[in-house]
């Protein structure tokens, strides 16, 4: 199965650099200009079936993208709990939020959110239940920044503790990555390519 990923658009809280989740806010006018390039560059692929995560920002980004996809609750992003809408900056200094980040293991969680090892449960039947359906199929999926994240450990075969290794940049909104999935392994063809943005401006997220 082959899968192209991306990360939905930038919103108004990217440019507030505010936490999302589960809450959401609207793309903003960069963020739909580089969800139109972003069509125009995936306008020659094959692709037989589109998921989407729920969360707005993300079904926003797919209705730019394509005419039809589907909606799966196991896309939305990481709940980051009591901390959603606040800026970055004033959790810079919070302990909870440090080890998100800094000291990831699978029980790891903000307060009211969810643990790494709740979104790779979800992620992972969904990858599963997918491939049983389009094994021999091209898929696409928009999702959010530490869904991506989550994702690249798994195609890496990380454990939690080894997602600090993983360069955040890789997330930037409308770049776009292509997995193959035989079922047990990934192979990554390419990860966070951009070039078909203006620009390379990096959002912090998520």
């Amino acid at each position: 199965m082959k899968i192209y990923i991306t990360r939905h658009s930038k919103t108004l809280w990217n440019q507030e650099k505010r936490l999302q989740g589960w809450q959401d806010s609207p793309l903003s006018e960069t963020g739909i200009k580089d969800a139109l390039l972003l069509k125009d560059r995936i306008k020659d692929l094959k692709i037989d079936c589109c998921y989407s995560s729920p969360i707005g920002r993300a079904k926003s980004t797919s209705q730019i993208l394509f005419d039809q996809f589907n909606e799966d609750v196991r896309l939305k992003e990481m709940n980051f709990g009591i901390y959603e809408g606040k800026k970055i900056e004033e959790l810079l200094n919070n302990e909870e939020y440090f080890n998100l980040w800094n000291n990831p293991d699978d029980n790891v969680r903000l307060t009211g959110g969810e643990s790494y090892f709740e979104v790779q449960t979800r992620l992972k039947s969904f990858i599963n239940d997918v491939y049983q359906k389009y094994y021999d199929k091209t898929i696409f999926i928009t999702i959010h920044g530490m869904l991506f994240v989550i994702l690249h450990g798994l195609m890496l075969n990380y454990q939690t503790k080894d997602l600090v290794k993983i360069n955040q940049h890789i997330v930037r909104g409308c770049s776009l990555s292509e997995v193959d999935f035989d079922g047990k392994n990934f192979t990554i063809k390419y990860i966070g390519d951009a070039s078909h943005l203006d620009d390379e401006e990096v959002i912090s997220y998520k």
